[in-house]
């Protein structure tokens, strides 16, 4: 309810690690094994991201399929977080093919893009279990 980055991290159920839960459909991105942060991380302006696993878009958009198309060389299962005027809230949003992706999370409170890259978000912030 209360994502703080300094206390809190957004862990992703992969296939093949561990004990899959049910219907764990993310790819897994961990850098070493489980539970250690994604191989890739980028934060900044949609352009200048290039095939990392997890992008944190600091702009606005209206959709995370938007926001892909303006990513280079992402891959299916790759996530990216971006922040939605219309929802005033953060999207986490994976990759499901070349120029498309699909929201499967929000945080509340993130009013714009600032605030989205004030919360100062790495590649610690994201595991793979």
């Amino acid at each position: 309810m209360d994502f703080d980055p300094a206390e809190d991290t957004l862990a992703f159920d992969a296939v093949g690690l561990y004990n899959d839960g049910f219907g764990a459909n993310f790819v897994n991105n961990s850098a070493a094994r489980s539970g250690f942060p994604v191989s890739s991380f980028y934060s900044g302006a949609a352009s200048g991201a290039n095939g990392e696993h997890v992008v944190v878009i600091t702009e606005s958009y209206l959709n995370g399929s938007d926001a892909a198309r303006d990513i280079s060389g992402e891959h299916a299962g790759d996530i990216i977080v971006y922040h939605n005027p219309g929802t005033q809230s953060a999207h986490l949003a994976y990759v499901t093919s070349e120029n498309h992706a699909e929201d499967f999370a929000h945080l509340g409170g993130i009013h714009s893009w600032a605030d989205l890259a004030g919360l100062g978000l790495t590649a610690w912030d994201f595991t793979f279990v």
